[in-house]
Order: C-alpha cells, then sequence, then structure tokens
C-alpha cells in the first residue's frame, strides 16, 4: 500500500526506522541486505548438502549408458543451482 501523499517517511517493518522511499509493510534498504545476507548463507548450505547427497547418490548408482552417465553428471551443478534458487526464495518468506 503506498504511503498518503503528504508523508514522506514510512517506518520500516523491522526496525521501526523511518525511511524515505518505502512504501508501508516494507524493510529499509539496510534491513532488506540483512535480510538477504542471511538467506544466502542458508541457501548456500543447504545446496552444498544437497549436492553433496545427490553426488553421492551419482556415485553409487552410476548407470551403465554414456548418455545416463551424462545425465547424472549434470544433475549434480543443476541440483547445487535449483536447491540454492528454492531456498532464497523460502528464506526471504519465512525468516523472521
Amino acid at each position: 500500500m503506498p504511503s498518503p501523499t503528504g508523508w514522506r517517511e514510512v517506518p520500516c517493518v523491522e526496525c521501526g526506522e523511518f525511511v524515505e522511499g518505502i512504501d508501508f509493510g516494507d524493510r529499509c534498504p539496510t534491513c532488506l541486505k540483512r535480510r538477504q545476507r542471511r538467506a544466502a548463507f542458508l541457501a548456500r548450505r543447504a545446496a552444498l548438502m544437497a549436492t553433496a547427497l545427490a553426488g553421492a547418490w551419482v556415485v553409487t548408482h552410476l548407470p551403465s549408458s554414456p548418455l545416463g552417465r551424462w545425465y547424472a553428471v549434470l544433475a549434480v551443478p543443476i541440483t547445487y543451482l535449483l536447491v540454492r534458487l528454492i531456498v532464497v526464495r523460502f528464506a526471504m518468506e519465512v525468516l523472521p
């Protein structure tokens, strides 16, 4: 919800500091950066764990066909990227 025309500064949802240029219910740039750093940290950890699990599965269940091996090798970095994107978005919504 945009702020009324007469109000230039609106309080941040997280820290309560009055900041110009944000809407009601938004965070100030400082709080937003802090939240993004925490989300990125959690996403890196979760993506590394998921990639390690995917890599372990590929090593133990390596397909016999050459095409299957290529798919298995490509699945590991794709797992990292997808898990990281999903966890960042989820963490940005859920983190306190």
